[in-house]
């Protein structure tokens, strides 16, 4: 990994984020949407100050993070098409993975935006009197859980090098994660030939660790192994995702480069 290009790769993004106001709908309005549609199906019961609502903040902040990801890895690819700046980052020495990465971690930095920005509208706009059960915990384990799924990005950004329709592609690929990693409703509410599909997605083990340490007394088949187990399962699945992400984008450096194909749109 090349660090230079990572952060430069960072604050370019940075720039751009800035300077393009439509990043403001998947950064800002709706993890904002995603949790006052969940918070106002609680508030008609009377139950905003039970562990579902918290639970409900804990899945809208997390499903706009991953629209983020996977909306950004998508994009970034096809601004650089649009703009014609591909072809000059491959002829750099640079490897295209360490642009992608720095790219990423910016996206990392915006998701820790959102999950406050949800944090305080839950408070501000609803009175819902969100803590955790475990700050000490909860920060790193949402850390944890925004690399997850900057993770997937990294490698879902390599497949986007290849098509012309990322954004199709991205509209496809956002419902199952929201439906599979247990952010949108417990996973044991999915039929239990496919519950084995969420265990492959380390966001999966991300939230679960998320709400065993914000929510007293979080008790599931999963919470049954302990936070430190998600942590576990969650390292393992990044390190398979980044290294799937260094061969898939070697690979297809190679191809592209030796067919000369890039720039076709």
């Amino acid at each position: 990994m090349n660090v230079k290009a990572i952060t430069a790769a960072f604050r370019q993004q940075g720039t751009q984020f800035l300077a393009d106001p439509q990043w403001i709908i998947p950064s800002i309005i709706a993890p904002f949407m995603f949790t006052v549609v969940a918070l106002y199906m609680y508030s008609g019961a009377g139950e905003l100050d039970s562990p579902i609502v918290l639970t409900a903040v804990l899945g809208g902040g997390v499903l706009g993070m991953w629209g983020n990801m996977l909306f950004s890895s998508g994009f970034t690819i096809t601004y650089d098409r649009y703009n014609g700046t591909m072809e000059p980052i491959m002829l750099t020495p640079t490897h295209l993975i360490d642009v992608i990465a720095g790219r990423s971690v910016w996206n990392v930095f915006i998701g820790m935006i959102n999950a406050v920005l949800v944090f305080i509208s839950a408070q501000l706009i609803f009175g819902v009197g969100v803590s955790v059960a475990d700050p000490l915990l909860f920060f790193p384990m949402l850390l944890m859980t925004l690399f997850s799924l900057a993770s997937i990005g990294l490698m879902l950004a390599a497949l986007f090098v290849l098509t012309r329709a990322s954004y199709v592609i991205t509209t496809i690929l956002e419902f199952p994660i929201y439906v599979f990693s247990g952010a949108l409703f417990p996973i044991t509410a999915l039929p239990e030939a496919l519950r084995p599909i969420s265990y492959i997605f380390a966001p999966t083990w991300g939230v679960d660790a998320l709400k065993t340490a914000a929510i007293s007394g979080y008790n599931t088949p999963m919470a049954s192994f302990g936070i430190w187990f998600d942590v576990l399962m969650m390292f393992l699945l990044i390190a398979v995702y980044i290294i799937a992400s260094y061969f898939l984008f070697m690979r297809i450096e190679r191809n592209i480069r030796e067919s000369g194909t890039l720039a076709r749109y």
